[in-house]
């Protein structure tokens, strides 16, 4: 296969002419071979010096059309091991997160609440007030309207308690948080804009730059999140149209930003007039809430938050606060994209945020989790590199000994899921050694356990001399 893609690749070279230069050529044809499956994701390419010398080019024409690939986020290139094909977010996440439950896997790759009977009690109760109900409009609704009004108003009120002030006519019910966020970039920008975010950030926003065409940046990180001076260079030498983050317990990195760094984004964005998307769905699983951006600079921003990562993995409702300059145009995009949200479960939701039901589950979870993570911490804590009492996962650093997918396999090989750093890495950005550990996965705590403590001896072994995955 190695011989036939080169000689693709000679040809293209060789066709160069005018003012099409040959590192352009080679990137064409290393691309098409790339959305052929000629080259397959994880496939190594050859090394730029092979490359240089069988089309008898320079090493800098190779090397610059490498850098091209990797910025089209086609490749990625790692020092001391290479050049590999990136697999496309929408395609391969089942290689990073198991998309269909596996009995024998303790899936600690999917970013969920944990489970109690409290969740499947509560459920019951409010399935069965519903159902005795004569009058139930919710489940008649069919015009395109943001939310019934006292959804809206009930969803304003809860915000109120996170520190985001909302009022219900600039507030649409969403299917969840990653469409509110979604209506929020479609509200804004488009092919050639250009949106920072975190360079490790939520796969989504990855993946909805792909569909809306807008080009992503991401900004340097520490464990407080978003640098930023950073930002401020970025909005000084180029046109920036948003700033998405998420600045409240960062998926994968589990950062936590301060009042003050928040304070400083929030300053800078207003001096560019760069809008923010905030995404705070896992806001609501801090005891004390740190003020989002967006209460900073409510006429820059959206807001974002759910109930599926806090109340209950299937109420997949969402609130998205807007601009009032740009409510309507928000509310026509949600119109065009999804009609409405779920209005059963826009019904429900309403109801637990109302008589208590959705604060006595973020009781539970907060306690749920607190357990697993101080087990985490107990097993593994050499290794963390990101973590919080309250959150949904941890960030584990891998050991100097080990490659990242190689652990990755072995974890695997042993019935522990886990997540690497790729599906959450902004095109260009620094791939980390890490590994993205999840803690609500469906187990007992003796199985939690034992499988940390699988973790902890893979993570501790060296690796086989040959790799054969």
């Amino acid at each position: 296969m190695e011989k036939t893609v080169r000689e693709q690749w000679r040809e293209a070279v060789r066709a160069a002419h005018g003012a099409e230069s040959k590192y352009k050529r080679l990137v064409k044809a290393i691309a098409g071979d790339i959305e052929s499956t000629v080259l397959r994701a994880g496939e190594r390419l050859p090394p730029q010096r092979d490359v240089a010398a069988e089309l008898e080019i320079s090493v800098q024409t190779v090397t610059n059309a490498y850098k091209e690939l990797e910025r089209q986020g086609l490749i990625r290139c790692e020092v001391g091991r290479g050049s590999f094909v990136s697999g496309r977010v929408t395609e391969t996440m089942s290689n990073y997160m198991l998309d269909t439950a596996e009995r024998s896997v303790v899936d600690f790759s999917i970013a969920r609440i944990i489970h109690t009977a409290e969740h499947d009690a509560m459920w019951r109760k409010v399935c069965a007030t519903l159902a005795g109900l004569d009058d139930q409009p919710w489940i008649r609704a069919f015009r395109p309207i943001a939310g019934f009004e006292h959804h809206r108003q009930a969803a304003a009120a809860w915000l109120a308690t996170l520190g985001m002030p909302a009022a219900a006519d600039t507030l649409l019910v969403t299917n969840g948080a990653a469409h509110g966020i979604f209506l929020a970039l479609a509200s804004l920008v488009g092919p050639g804009d250009t949106v920072l975010c975190e360079s490790l950030t939520d796969h989504g926003v990855i993946g909805s730059a792909s569909v809306l065409g807008f080009t992503l940046k991401g900004l340097e990180i520490d464990e407080y999140g978003i640098h930023p001076e950073h930002f401020e260079e970025m909005c000084d030498s180029e046109r920036i149209s948003a700033l998405v983050c998420t600045p409240t317990l960062n998926n994968p990195t589990v950062s936590l930003m301060p009042e003050s760094r928040r304070r400083a984004i929030a300053r800078i964005a207003q001096r560019y007039g760069v809008y923010v998307i905030e995404d705070d769905v896992y806001g609501p699983l801090l005891p004390k809430p740190v003020p989002p951006i967006s209460s900073l600079i409510p006429e820059l921003s959206f807001y974002c938050t759910s109930l599926t990562k806090s109340v209950l993995t299937g109420l997949r409702i969402g609130y998205l606060t807007t601009p009032r300059r740009l409510a309507l145009r928000a509310e026509s995009v949600l119109r065009v994209n999804s009609w409405m949200a779920t209005p059963p479960m826009a019904e429900v939701a309403t109801r637990w945020l109302v008589d208590g039901t959705a604060a006595r589950l973020l009781e539970v979870q907060r306690e749920c989790l607190s357990r697993r993570q101080a087990l985490v911490q107990q097993i593994l804590g050499s290794y963390v590199l990101g973590s919080h009492p309250h959150a949904l996962s941890v960030w584990l650093r891998v050991p100097s000994h080990w490659q990242t997918d190689r652990l990755v396999r072995e974890l695997r090989n042993r019935n522990i899921a886990v997540t690497s750093p790729d599906p959450f890495l902004v095109r260009g950005g620094e791939r980390p050694d890490a590994v993205r550990l999840c803690v609500g996965a469906e187990v007992g705590e003796d199985t939690f356990r034992a499988a940390l403590e699988t973790m902890r001896e893979v993570f501790e072994q060296y690796p086989q001399v040959h790799d054969f995955a």
